[in-house]
Parts: C-alpha cells; sequence; structure tokens
C-alpha cells in the first residue's frame, strides 16, 4: 500500500525548491545568501572547537543561551497577547 502523505510532501518540495529559486535567481540574493553561509560555517567551526576543548563547559554554557532566548521568547509572547487582548475590547 502506497503512503498517502508523498503526494503531498512532493508538493511542498516542491514549491519550496521553486522559491528557493526565484530567490536565489537574483545576483544580490545569491551574494547575501553566500555571505550567511560563510557566517554560519565559521560559527559552526568555532562551536565545533569549542566542544573539543571542554565538552562540559559547552553543554553549559549552549543551556544558558538556550534559557536565556526561551525567556526573551516568553516575555515577547506574553507582551504580545496583552497587546492583543487590550486591542480587542477596545472594539
Amino acid at each position: 500500500m502506497a503512503k498517502k502523505n508523498s503526494g503531498m510532501f512532493s508538493f511542498v518540495l516542491g514549491v519550496a525548491a521553486g522559491a528557493a529559486a526565484l530567490f536565489l535567481s537574483k545576483k544580490e540574493n545569491r551574494q547575501a545568501t553566500k555571505k550567511v553561509a560563510k557566517k554560519v560555517t565559521a560559527k559552526a567551526k568555532q562551536a565545533k572547537s569549542e566542544y573539543k576543548e571542554d565538552p562540559k563547559a559547552f553543554k553549559k554554557k549552549v543551556v544558558s543561551k538556550a534559557k536565556t532566548t526561551a525567556k526573551k521568547v516568553v516575555k515577547k509572547v506574553t507582551a504580545s497577547k496583552k497587546s492583543t487582548k487590550k486591542t480587542t475590547k477596545k472594539k
């Protein structure tokens, strides 16, 4: 029996590939993407070397950053919900 979701996956994959092709068709977008890719590669290499030096310290650093980021997101979402409720009540 064939999977029923394979058609949907192919469709989504096709749409994503088309969007990427359209985005990368402009030279400035290709250059910007290349810059971002270089930055990400450099950060990944740095993270790898930090991990190799001291895995426990690296884990602690990552967990700390994740907690900080999560707190920021929760504050932002909470503030957004409050402002949405105020706007809704005024109507």
